[in-house]
């Protein structure tokens, strides 16, 4: 993978870690919510451990719609600021 996100290179490799590991994850979450059926694993209320906050409201199925509809609005927001065609 010789992508670059920023000039240094130390920082680069990080960030391409972490990407990495984030695609990993959620590779991983996608498996286990096909086989069990669970789209918990899926919120993303749950995947950046915003649950412990307020466990009740984010596992909850309207958590999970606020999730998904979160989610969306935040891809579009950088699709748009990134400005890729």
């Amino acid at each position: 993978m010789n992508k670059k996100i920023v000039e240094n290179k130390y920082l680069n490799a990080l960030l391409l870690l972490m990407l990495f590991s984030a695609m990993v994850h959620m590779v991983m979450l996608l498996f286990l919510t096909l086989f069990s059926g669970n789209l918990y694993f899926l919120n993303y209320f749950n995947i950046v451990d915003a649950s412990y906050f307020l466990p009740d409201f984010f596992s909850s199925f309207f958590g999970t719609v606020i999730s998904f509809m979160l989610v969306l609005a935040m891809y579009f927001i950088i699709l748009k600021i990134n400005n890729i065609e």
